[in-house]
């Protein structure tokens, strides 16, 4: 990730590139900083098992997709990246919930734990397609957010033998923009209805000896016992 970022600024002078390496090489050091906040806050309760996959979807989607050309070369590696994405995602909303639950010591019911894990992952799924289009229509000049252009998906068909990268053929080639926004958005939908279907099997935090709900109703009995004592 530093040699490509080195490579981005002074080399290839790609503005958009060197702006998401940078940003993503920070964010694989996400825990890090989230140690830095107090107690209080629900980031401090994030276990650090998280960031070994949040660096390797960086890494993966940043290094592999965006500076190797892998969105382009390999037309289903994107479609695995936000499919992927979308389970994962929603493992790190279960996360966050169950965060809260540390921070705030409060009994949540577990469907909605899992309801709120799929909510999170959605949104932030779905948010980050309309950063993606609304840059590259607001920054035309530097936008590649999506990273998909016409011309390098012409480019990189030429180059590898293969079809424009979209699963849905667009009639019109100016509408392929379009359409990668929605396959990535359904991709990250997909992967968080799966995500989903598996915390209901297996909601890992609250099962057996690791269930959070059992954590926290030993600590409200624990606090009623010794407001009874001091009254």
């Amino acid at each position: 990730m530093v040699a490509a970022l080195i490579d981005s600024i002074f080399v290839r002078k790609d503005v958009q590139q060197s702006l998401q390496t940078a940003a993503n090489l920070l964010l694989m050091f996400l825990w890090e900083i989230f140690m830095l906040f107090p107690e209080k806050r629900w980031m401090h309760y994030v276990p650090s098992y998280i960031q070994d996959f949040l660096a390797a979807g960086l890494f993966m989607g940043s290094f592999g997709g965006a500076y190797m050309d892998l969105y382009y070369s390999f037309p289903a590696y994107d479609v695995v990246m936000h499919s992927v994405g979308g389970v994962l995602c929603t493992f790190v909303g279960y996360e966050i919930l169950v965060c809260m639950q540390k921070r705030d010591k409060v009994k949540v019911d577990l469907p909605i734990i899992i309801l709120g894990a799929f909510g999170i992952s959605f949104f932030a799924g779905t948010a980050w397609e309309l950063f993606e289009f609304t840059f590259d229509q607001v920054a035309p000049q530097i936008g590649d957010a999506q990273h998909w252009s016409l011309a390098l998906a012409e480019k990189a068909a030429e180059e590898h033998g293969i079809g424009l990268p979209n699963i849905i053929p667009a009639r019109d080639p100016m509408r392929y923009a379009l359409i990668d926004t929605m396959e990535d958005t359904i991709c990250n939908t997909v992967g968080a209805v799966v995500g989903w279907i598996i915390l209901k099997i297996r909601p890992y935090h609250h099962t057996g000896k690791h269930n959070v709900n059992d954590l926290f109703n030993t600590y409200a009995r624990e606090n009623k016992v010794a407001e009874s004592v001091k009254n």
